[in-house]
């Protein structure tokens, strides 16, 4: 991990952490909608495609789905180490398909994040980020959350 790396893990986990505190599955779930909904996508419909958007949404659709196949643990699926490359969508996707491929990955999120409501999962359970060291399910999705609203400066 590189000094960058530790320096946000450094930062980041305990601003993710007090976001999380005290809050439900369902209290994240709302902050998960309200995002894409009053935040991420007025935001992204505003904007022109540019190589920058492209690329920041394209990030964004992959951090999503890497915390999810991380979350996914929660269920009983196995921990797969590795970067969230994979995850992203093609280089060369366009704009428009980006655009829908968010809201998707946030669908994906959502029904996750049900899914783990409906069949209980254990509030203690914590799987590791790579940045920010142990995160918890309520945790992970504040994570997720909180990415996107933070990022969302980089369109433009």
């Amino acid at each position: 991990m590189s000094l960058v790396q530790k320096l946000i893990g450094a930062g980041l986990r305990p601003h993710v952490r007090r976001k999380a505190r005290g809050k439900s599955l369902s209290d994240v779930m709302d902050g998960l909608r309200s995002s894409l909904d009053e935040v991420v996508r007025p935001r992204m419909d505003k904007v022109q495609d540019s190589a920058a958007n492209r690329e920041a949404v394209n990030h964004w659709i992959g951090i999503e789905r890497w915390s999810l196949a991380r979350v996914r643990v929660a269920l009983g699926e196995p921990f797969v180490d590795g970067s969230y490359h994979p995850y992203r969508m093609p280089d060369g996707t366009g704009w428009a398909e980006l655009k829908a491929e968010m809201s998707k990955a946030r669908a994906e999120t959502l029904d996750l994040a049900a899914e783990l409501e409906r069949a209980g999962f254990d509030p203690d359970l914590t799987v590791p980020h790579k940045d920010l060291g142990p995160l918890t399910v309520v945790e992970w999705f504040t994570y997720i959350d909180d990415h996107s609203r933070r990022e969302v400066i980089r369109l433009r």
